[in-house]
């Protein structure tokens, strides 16, 4: 993890694409245990308001965290954990055959009262082919400073 002093507020990082294919969906759903339907049968997701088989919303913000995994911003010798997410909106479904991208962005740095941690927040965007917005979250970490505050 890196240290709090590794951010600046406005940093902004692209993650790279990822194209969700329909044996990636069948796993994840299968492996995530969702049941319904409309996840799972072709033939009833073409009947739901929707008309196509869809990703299940956590799925979607499960796929997040995986680019931000990718985008390596967190491979440094700072110590760090995840310890929030705030107003997680699912704005549009998510279906097979998309490609998202995902755009992180620190948006607030403060001290905490403990003065070994740093708090981070930063909103993450996931995006799909056509920049449609797909899912947002504000997501908190606290990260070591590199020397006691």
């Amino acid at each position: 993890m890196p240290y709090y002093e590794d951010f600046e507020m406005g940093q902004k990082e692209y993650s790279c694409r990822r194209t969700i294919t329909d044996g990636m969906a069948t796993v994840l759903i299968d492996v995530g245990g969702f049941t319904a339907d409309q996840f799972n049968d072709k033939i009833t997701a073409e009947k739901t308001p929707l008309g196509w088989r869809s990703i299940p919303g956590r799925l979607g913000f499960a796929l997040m965290g995986g680019l931000v995994e990718r985008m390596g911003i967190f491979e440094t010798k700072g110590s760090g954990m995840l310890v929030g997410c705030d107003k997680l909106v699912w704005k549009k479904p998510l279906m097979v055959g998309d490609t998202v991208q995902l755009v992180w962005e620190v948006t607030e740095m403060r001290k905490t009262s403990n003065p070994r941690w740093g708090l981070v927040i930063n909103t993450e965007t996931l995006t799909n082919q056509n920049d449609e917005v797909i899912i947002t979250v504000e997501i908190a970490h606290l990260f070591e400073y590199k020397k006691n505050q």
